[in-house]
C-alpha cells in the first residue's frame, strides 16, 4: 500500500486531477537553532494550477490560494514556486522521490525582517478525487 501511495504521490498532480492531503500538525523553523510544533488541522489541496491551504482557526476557516508560477525538480525534490493573491512568493517543497511523503515544506520571506520561514506540514492523510481517504502516517 505504501508503494502505491509513493507512486500516485509523484504522480504529477495535474495528470490526475485533484490531491487533498490533511495536516494535524505544523512545525515551524524560525531559525536555524528551534521549532514550534503546533496542533493545527490543515487541509492542503493541489490542483493543475493552484495549492489551496484551508486551516481551521478559532474564527472559522482561513483559506490560502496560491497561484503556481512554476514547477521544478532540484535534488529529487518536486519544488512549485507560487505567488499568493497579495503576490508574496511561496515555495511549496515535497520529499525526495525515495521518501514517504510525510510532510510538505512551505516557505517565504518575513515582510519585517527578510528572513526565510519554512512551517512544515506533517501529513497524515491523502485523498485523491473521487477516492476515499488513505492514511500515509502509519506506523
Amino acid at each position: 500500500m505504501k508503494t502505491l501511495c509513493l507512486i500516485l504521490i509523484f504522480t504529477p498532480f495535474f495528470l490526475r486531477g485533484q490531491e487533498i492531503y490533511y495536516s494535524p500538525l505544523t512545525e515551524t523553523y524560525p531559525n536555524i537553532f528551534k521549532s514550534e510544533f503546533k496542533w493545527i488541522d490543515r487541509r492542503i489541496v493541489f490542483e493543475s494550477n493552484d495549492v489551496t491551504i484551508v486551516t481551521e482557526t478559532k474564527q472559522g476557516k482561513d483559506i490560502e490560494v496560491l497561484n503556481i508560477q512554476e514547477t521544478r525538480y532540484i535534488d529529487d525534490r518536486l519544488i512549485l514556486l507560487c505567488q499568493n493573491r497579495s503576490k508574496r512568493k511561496i515555495t511549496i517543497a515535497l520529499p525526495e522521490e525515495n521518501e514517504e511523503l510525510l510532510y510538505i515544506d512551505y516557505y517565504y520571506r518575513s515582510p519585517n525582517t527578510n528572513e526565510e520561514i519554512q512551517i512544515r506540514f506533517h501529513v497524515e492523510e491523502m485523498q485523491l478525487e473521487n477516492e476515499e481517504s488513505i492514511k500515509i502516517n502509519i506506523g
